[in-house]
């Protein structure tokens, strides 16, 4: 994105018009006193026209140059020319217009540049202001845009993933029990229920979120039987109220889990969802599935971008002997 436009826009031109009615007010008094109506008017025009022309070569030639690389020097080169050329214009023409016989001396001539330039600076510098702020306001809007854009498709990402994998089981029950997969099908749909009617949410209490990883839990029970054991601690010191997390955090961890490591009734995985006043937690023991697992990660990976993105905080994943993940709790979100 360039840093300025080529070409004014209307508020640049509001701009201009607010500078000179007020510049108006402030000089063309003094200019009347000294030199009489008829020659103030032509003075006060030839100086609008001027330093407006001045300024636009600044803000819309002179600087779009300078951000471009291979025209730098070509910018610079003009800069001495630009200043010995307005200041010719300006003592010129006030020469001419006020009847001063001032004499053309390189003192004189400095004088002329300088005057000049404190003559356009201020609206200059306006110019640029607005310019900087209309650029940071675009980038701006750029980005949310790019980050709505970016959220949606990362949501678009986890309905299919939570529906593929509980199909899987539950195709698996039909082959083994068709009761308990009627029953598994019951408890799917209200949980694909709470995935459906927060799908547009970024954010869900973290109270609910407990009781939806409770009745996923539920689920993996009907699935694995006592080959996970599920602990949920509570820490004293931690408050639900008004603490949010992302949809399904809990869920996608805990299937994160269950998909790495192996389960065995003998010697149950101990997985364990911690909660405290600033973090939610889902630890394990790492054991390596006998089987190596495909996984693209979406469902991790998916989770530590939407909590970039909507939180600006990261995850926290440890692997030592354990893996654990930290999600940072978000509080007071409206």
């Amino acid at each position: 994105m360039k840093t300025f436009v080529n070409r004014p826009q209307r508020s640049d031109v509001q701009v201009v018009a607010v500078y000179w009615l007020v510049a108006l007010l402030i000089i063309f008094p003094s200019y009347v006193v000294e030199f009489g109506w008829l020659r103030s008017v032509a003075a006060m025009a030839y100086n609008m026209v001027l330093d407006t022309a001045a300024v636009y070569f600044i803000v819309f030639c002179f600087l779009p140059l300078v951000m471009q690389q291979r025209m730098r020097l070509v910018a610079l080169l003009l800069i001495p020319l630009f200043l010995l050329l307005s200041g010719l214009l300006f003592k010129a023409g006030y020469d001419l217009i006020l009847g001063q016989t001032l004499p053309w001396t390189p003192t004189q001539l400095i004088s002329s540049i300088i005057r000049h330039g404190q003559s356009y600076g201020v609206l200059g510098i306006m110019l640029i202001g607005k310019g900087y702020f209309d650029m940071q306001r675009r980038l701006l809007l750029a980005h949310k845009a790019q980050t709505e854009s970016e959220l949606k498709n990362l949501k678009a990402q986890i309905d299919p993933h939570f529906l593929f994998n509980n199909l899987n089981i539950l195709y698996a029950l039909i082959q083994q029990d068709k009761q308990i997969a009627s029953h598994y099908l019951s408890c799917f749909s209200a949980l694909y229920r709470y995935l459906i009617r927060h799908k547009d949410d970024d954010f869900v209490s973290l109270a609910d979120e407990l009781k939806f990883v409770d009745e996923y839990i539920y689920l993996l029970n009907h699935r694995f039987g006592q080959a996970y054991s599920f602990h949920k601690v509570v820490l004293t010191e931690a408050n639900l109220d008004g603490r949010f997390v992302v949809p399904a955090t809990l869920q996608i961890l805990v299937e994160n889990a269950i998909k790495h490591n192996r389960g065995d009734e003998d010697n149950p995985l101990a997985i364990v969802i911690s909660v405290n006043d600033d973090t939610v937690s889902v630890s394990n023991k790492i054991r390596p599935k006998l089987t190596p697992v495909e996984s693209t990660g979406t469902g991790l990976l998916n989770l530590q971008e939407r909590y970039k993105i909507l939180s600006n905080k990261e995850m926290q994943i440890y692997r030592d002997g354990f893996f654990e993940v930290l999600v940072p709790v978000i509080k007071e979100w409206n």
